[in-house]
């Protein structure tokens, strides 16, 4: 999760209208915060839900979401916890600590394999997919990424069982998605990190990060981007010997972070985003696939939104480059300020006065600034009104935002909204099947990063209280009578 205040803050001054148009739309259903703890063992920390629409009985589908170190949470339509799981790789947890949902470790610590035994399981995205053919049976899958073990993890959904509906099918022989990094240094922010392919040690943590799957007729894929790279692997999922389920990777899709772009008749302007730090490149979380449009779509936080044609005979590495952004963020293009700042840099896009000597000086245009994204863009979801129209969305962390375009033509931004009382936004599930009375029209999922505190804050065995999360469910019909839209 990457919040960079900066930006924001610099485009609220220049346009402070932006905000007070897009309608605010209250949720219908808020679950539970929970309290977050920095450093504790396990601590838990809502990040991203999927959206599984039971197909017998729809006002009993579910939301499944990550709380990163505390594993997975399952609610029903109502925000009523139905299951929690913990990742397989934990620290000790004791008494004492900070309480997970999950609950206690007594021991031994499960650290993850490649780890030198520090690392621990991270679950940070979720997807969820129906009618995958696992040994000559159909089943509806949860898949996660696993960023702390840099796994898939693979869960069968199955509504009935009294444990809790999903079970754990990871098969034991689940590989790493990333042993290999490629780094892509600025060319503007010297870094200390050489460019190209590369080992990629566990605890460094460039790990499988976002994730969005295409069930591309009986095969199931999964798109999963790195961490601090900008990298997004697809892989098959396949069912191993015991039934269990592993995957093999297919392709490669390598964005490029050094841009040369050029107004019309002008000269050629090499440029980069800016960086906090030196030897991370831009990264992607949000990443969906409209399967009936033929469409890869990846969010970079400080990039904007591609947009990429699947296409069958694509080659094992596809280079992605500016042609396929269709939605730039604001700051696109722009001249900055890289100002040091200990280790790191802090980015100035409105800079007053003169910088210091070690300030680096990005040359820039406003000419190729995108009008509606602020830095950081983070989930992707699609909303169905046919087999190949709707919306998608988009949410955009550095201003809580959330942005609706035409799915048959991405180029056309719809709309913006915000959901009442949700800050510092992260990931967004949307269906648009009708759930029950509750939600007719369908549902958007939305997770909330600034959920209300606990009554009390102070330390709990030395580890500092860090905020609260949850996740807040709105009905559809709200946000297309506010936009105007179906």
């Amino acid at each position: 999760m990457l919040t960079l205040r900066w930006i924001v803050l610099t485009a609220l001054v220049s346009s402070p209208l932006a905000m007070a148009a897009a309608p605010v739309i209250p949720s219908d259903v808020d679950t539970a915060p929970f309290a977050s703890y920095d450093d504790a063992p396990a601590t838990v920390d809502a990040d991203d839900p999927a959206i599984w629409v039971n197909p017998q009985r729809r006002a009993d589908s579910l939301i499944i979401a990550t709380l990163k170190e505390a594993g997975l949470v399952v609610y029903d339509l109502r925000g009523r916890t139905v299951q929690v799981l913990a990742p397989p790789n934990l620290p000790l947890i004791s008494p004492q600590d900070p309480p997970t949902p999950a609950g206690l470790n007594a021991g031994p610590a499960r650290p993850c394999a490649e780890s030198e035994g520090e690392t621990f399981g991270r679950f940070n995205n979720v997807d969820v997919a129906y009618g995958v053919k696992i040994g000559g049976k159909k089943r509806d899958l949860a898949i996660v990424t696993d960023r702390g073990c840099d796994r898939l993890r693979i869960y069968s959904i199955e509504p009935n069982r009294p444990q809790g509906p999903l079970v754990d099918i990871t098969s034991s022989s689940a590989p790493r998605l990333y042993p290999w990094r490629v780094v892509q240094p600025s060319a503007l922010q010297p870094g200390e990190l050489n460019a190209g392919v590369q080992a990629n040690p566990l605890d460094e943590q460039d790990t499988g990060y976002g994730v969005g799957l295409w069930q591309d007729g009986d095969d199931l894929y999964a798109f999963v981007s790195q961490r601090n790279r900008s990298v997004v692997q697809q892989v098959k999922l396949v069912a191993d010997r015991d039934g269990k389920v592993t995957y093999r990777p297919v392709r490669a899709f390598l964005f490029d972070t050094n841009f040369r772009l050029r107004e019309r008749r002008g000269p050629v302007l090499n440029w980069a985003p800016c960086r906090e730090n030196a030897n991370e490149d831009p990264q992607s979380e949000g990443i969906v696939v409209d399967a009936e449009n033929g469409w890869l779509y990846v969010a970079f936080e400080t990039i904007g939104i591609y947009r990429i044609r699947l296409t069958p005979h694509l080659p094992l590495v596809v280079q992605v480059g500016h042609e396929s952004l269709f939605e730039p963020v604001m700051s696109f293009g722009k001249p900055y300020w890289a100002v040091p700042d200990d280790d790191e840099f802090s980015c100035e896009y409105e800079p007053e006065g003169q910088p210091s000597d070690d300030t680096i000086v990005a040359a820039g245009s406003d000419a190729f600034a995108g009008e509606h994204l602020q830095v950081d863009v983070e989930g992707l979801a699609i909303y169905a009104t046919g087999k190949k129209s709707g919306y998608v969305v988009a949410s955009s962390q550095g201003d809580d935002t959330f942005h609706v375009y035409d799915r048959r033509d991405a180029r056309k931004h719809l709309g913006t909204f915000l959901v009442a009382n949700t800050g510092d936004s992260d990931g967004v599930a949307i269906t648009s099947a009708p759930l029950g009375s509750g939600f007719p029209a369908g549902l958007v999922a939305v997770q909330n990063g600034e959920a209300e505190d606990p009554p009390d804050t102070g330390d709990i065995n030395g580890y500092e209280y860090d905020g609260s999360t949850q996740f807040r469910f709105v009905d559809w019909r709200k946000i297309a009578g506010a936009l105007g839209l179906k």
